[in-house]
């Protein structure tokens, strides 16, 4: 059935996008053009289509049924606003070169080091997110 969706709960657009979402083109138009432009910017892409988007997070989202983590692709002080990682169980946020521990409340501040980060956010995401893309955070990442 085409155009159907599923309405989906997060703490926050980064939250989301760790999962392998996107903004929706329905109810979020303008934010998920904007994504659509840092997307193809970041990734060499022209002109993709919502469904495009999807196949590649797909694939990026999942290794055989279970979430895939991906390497990093720098230091996790230099990811940009927006991408999360996960060491061990934890998740974390990154912001200003900061990881904010994850959780259902919001973002209490990391303790210490992250050792053996992997990457939680998509890497096309991240490339989106580095081509300029600023996804909108809880509260508590920004305080």
């Amino acid at each position: 059935m085409g155009g159907s969706w599923t309405e989906l709960f997060f703490l926050d657009e980064a939250t989301a996008f760790a999962a392998g979402h996107r903004p929706c083109f329905f109810c979020r138009r303008d934010d998920a053009n904007r994504f659509r432009a840092a997307w193809e910017e970041g990734n060499g892409a022209k002109k993709v289509l919502a469904r495009e988007i999807d196949a590649v997070l797909h694939g990026e989202r999942l290794d055989h049924g279970r979430k895939r983590l991906h390497p990093l692709p720098m230091p996790v002080a230099q990811l940009p606003d927006g991408a999360m990682v996960q060491a061990g169980e934890e998740s974390f946020l990154i912001v200003q070169g900061r990881a904010l521990q994850w959780s259902m409340a919001g973002y209490p501040k990391a303790d210490g080091a992250i050792d053996d980060a992997m990457l939680l956010t998509p890497p096309s995401t991240l490339r989106a997110l580095s081509a300029g893309y600023r996804p909108v955070l809880h509260p508590s990442a920004c305080s």
